[in-house]
């Protein structure tokens, strides 16, 4: 039954992103809640299921964009390994903790992304209005995201 709920909650993540990106966008600007949400789930889940998580995040986020295919699975995948090992340092559960590593790893995911996809494909797919505005946005939305997705984890038992 949690398999079940884990997907619904993976399909919901992925539409709500899809609406709000296409209904809600200022400047075309909006927080990229599918980072946010694998982010959430690395923080929730243990190490296999934050891996998986981020790693099918990372593919709907893949088929979402016209670039390179599969770079965003290696990317959040990786995220989630490197949460899980900060976690084990830190408090991530605090909303603080949260901001402070949704900026930083937006970052970090920003640089990882674009050096592979000039590394293998030479496209530059991240602009500076992006570089600069959609890591404060994901560091709001983090903290909210946290908050739904620890209250799915108290009531029905998934991540």
């Amino acid at each position: 039954m949690s398999i079940i709920l884990e997907v619904f909650i993976y399909l919901a993540t992925g539409s709500f992103y899809w609406w709000w990106t296409q209904n809600l966008t200022v400047f075309a600007l909006a927080p990229n809640l599918i980072f946010a949400a694998a982010l959430c789930a690395a923080i929730l889940a243990g190490p296999v299921k934050a891996v998986a998580w981020g790693f099918f995040l990372g593919l709907y986020a893949d088929m979402l964009g016209a670039s390179m295919f599969g770079g965003y699975a290696l990317t959040y995948s990786l995220m989630a390994y490197a949460v899980y090992v900060l976690k084990r340092h830190f408090d991530m559960a605090s909303p603080f903790s949260q901001l402070v590593a949704a900026l930083v790893l937006s970052w970090a995911c920003m640089l990882f992304y674009q050096a592979l996809s000039l590394s293998f494909s030479s496209i530059n797919p991240t602009g500076l209005k992006i570089f600069l505005v959609e890591p404060f946005l994901n560091a709001l939305a983090v903290p909210v995201l946290f908050q739904v997705f620890y209250w799915f984890k108290r009531r029905t038992g998934v991540l």
